[in-house]
């Protein structure tokens, strides 16, 4: 009978690592706090020497892995390297010319190739935004992003081939496939997620020249304890927590579906499903919490095109080993034909993703975390490994059941609630200010990003917007495409816009109209950024849209959106109102934190409030 797997180090130094993961957490937890450091030193030297003086309670063991825990949390806090900042992690430039350089001999197209970076360098800035953003929402960025994934296949691959060529001395191809699985690692500048890998793969290989085989918790435990003494930035990150938890659910939870239903089964296909949900389930809580989303249909479209990377990735690394063998008078002859397995399969790569994405992505977003939904997934993980432990659940329905736990809840979370959609919203940007009244968003000023037009977080996107910059057309025609939109408004303040002729756009332009002028018959809400040369423009626009005189209740809201340095200014400006010519009707708002306040409280509009 297979023995249990447990979620426990079973080695002493698995003991030793855990103690330093443990104190890496509690002191992750009160970095910021002022003399926490110093307090757990002391608490763990208290410990250590509370624990040496009492009488024995525990086997001499247990014994001993209480006093590797200690001794290991007192040497962390006074021997690793805790103040770190972030750095911006980049590929090697002679790895990335080397990539370069051999693409260029290469069928793909420009597209292809920034696609085939993505995957060889794990990097998701290769790819372009709306392929960026479609990878995201269908839960697959992990492929582009640098994953164990990655490293797992390129040693894997190595790792075969020099079994086949030193089939007798296998310690070659173990020697060389750790070497190059170094060598790109350091080519990708050292990112969590390929260190936890080549961290698992290294003491695997390692433990399997002695003939001995470590164990799933103790893998874990000592690469999560490697990156906190020496990486202490990275312990915990979101990238840690992401790759960490997803071998968890490998390691862990997979082996319990598999014994769920048709346990004497080794369909591949089975294999995958079990996989793809071990991992979804334990990545959950986390995307949930720290990103407000997840994608539903990811776990299908990961079912699919997962394997499909496991084959693609080998090829892609093969042909820029071939390519870089090939002398330059035969590189027109030979190169075609080297890339022709690698093109296929990225072709059907690509067909499928397209294909699947278009079907349904199933990305949900929530408009803050749902925490409820978090622990109720930790619960979830909880009872599967504690399943095996109750015997009057070993029965065939309860197994059956319990399998299906994890999709029903899923689906669950699919439908979960989403947050009302406020009636007045209101965002800055750089050189802008987008104000959401219902379904309906306005962009005032420029945009510096399309991100400028994204709906927050757990809103449904606007079915209007209207806008007023050209440079604000990009983020508008993504917008179109991801969302279908049909009423778009530009109101371009005497731009010509005779150019739009020629293409089959759902822009209609406002000619003459002010933006703001006709939110709603009761107000209007025009902004001013302090641009001297637009005074005599704002001027003339308060005049043209004052609707004092003809509806008795509407009121004028100018918002004076100063840069910081021309707050002074800004204040003059209401100051001087009756000065500058500006009706009293109109009301003059600054801009800066918490303006809607004022600005809901001058409305009195009933459905704002």
């Amino acid at each position: 009978m297979k023995q249990e797997i447990s979620i426990l180090p079973r080695s002493d130094f698995g003991w030793f690592c855990l103690g330093i993961c443990g104190t890496g957490f509690f002191l992750k937890l009160g970095l910021k706090i002022p003399g926490f450091h110093s307090f757990l030193i002391l608490f763990f030297l208290f410990l250590f020497i509370l624990y040496t003086t009492l009488p024995k309670f525990f086997s001499n063991q247990i014994d001993k892995r209480i006093y590797l825990y200690l001794f290991a949390s007192i040497l962390f806090l006074v021997a690793a390297s805790i103040q770190q900042s972030p750095r911006q992690r980049t590929i090697h430039p002679i790895f990335r010319s080397y990539l370069e350089t051999q693409l260029k001999n290469s069928p793909f197209t420009k597209f292809e190739s920034r696609i085939v970076m993505g995957f060889v360098t794990g990097s998701t800035k290769e790819i372009s935004g709306s392929f960026k953003d479609i990878a995201k929402e269908s839960g697959i960025l992990h492929l582009f992003a640098a994953s164990g994934l990655h490293l797992g296949i390129f040693m894997g691959s190595l790792q075969f081939l020099g079994n086949l060529c030193f089939s007798k001395r296998k310690w070659i191809s173990l020697l060389v496939s750790l070497g190059l699985g170094f060598l790109y690692l350091a080519a990708l500048d050292f990112p969590v997620s390929f260190l936890r890998a080549y961290l698992f793969v290294f003491l695997s290989l390692t433990a399997s020249l002695f003939y001995r085989k470590i164990g799933p918790a103790d893998l874990l435990v000592i690469a999560s304890a490697c990156i906190a003494f020496f990486l202490f930035y990275d312990f915990l990150s979101i990238g840690f927590l992401l790759s960490f938890g997803a071998v968890f659910g490998i390691f862990f939870l997979k082996p319990r579906f598999d014994k769920q239903i048709f346990p004497e089964s080794k369909s591949i296909l089975k294999e995958n499903l079990n996989l793809t949900i071990a991992c979804s389930i334990c990545s959950f809580p986390i995307l949930v919490y720290y990103f407000s989303s997840f994608s539903f249909g990811g776990i299908g479209i990961n079912f699919f095109l997962v394997p499909m990377a496991g084959i693609l990735l080998p090829t892609l690394y093969l042909s820029f080993f071939l390519q870089s063998l090939v002398p330059g008078f035969l590189a027109e002859t030979l190169s075609s034909w080297i890339w022709i397995p690698a093109s296929f399969e990225l072709s059907i790569f690509l067909k499928i993703f397209y294909t699947l994405t278009e079907f349904g992505r199933g990305y949900q977003t929530w408009a803050k975390p749902p925490t409820e939904l978090c622990i109720l997934s930790i619960l979830i993980i909880i009872s599967f490994l504690m399943f095996s432990k109750l015997p009057f659940l070993q029965k065939r329905i309860f197994r059956i059941c319990i399998y299906f736990l994890p999709s029903l809840f899923l689906t669950f979370s699919f439908f979960y609630p989403e947050a009302k959609i406020p009636g007045l919203m209101t965002k800055r940007g750089k050189g802008n200010l987008s104000i959401r009244i219902k379904d309906h968003l306005y962009i005032f000023g420029t945009c510096d990003s399309k991100k400028n037009l994204e709906p927050s977080r757990g809103l449904l996107p606007p079915k209007k917007i209207s806008f007023e910059s050209e440079s604000c057309l990009q983020g508008v025609l993504s917008q179109i495409r991801k969302h279908n939109l049909t009423d778009i408004f530009w109101y371009q303040n005497g731009q010509d816009l005779d150019w739009m002729k020629n293409f089959q756009l759902p822009i209609q332009p406002q000619g003459s109209e002010i933006l703001g002028a006709n939110i709603s018959p009761d107000f209007s809400i025009l902004r001013f950024d302090g641009d001297p040369k637009h005074v005599s423009q704002i001027l003339k626009q308060t005049k043209l849209a004052d609707k004092s005189k003809f509806v008795p209740r509407w009121k004028g809201v100018l918002l004076l959106d100063f840069p910081p340095w021309k707050k002074k200014e800004a204040n003059e400006w209401i100051q001087y109102q009756k000065l500058l010519g500006i009706s009293t009707a109109w009301k003059m708002i600054l801009v800066e934190d918490s303006f809607e306040i004022p600005l809901r409280d001058h409305l009195q509009y009933p459905n704002l409030l």
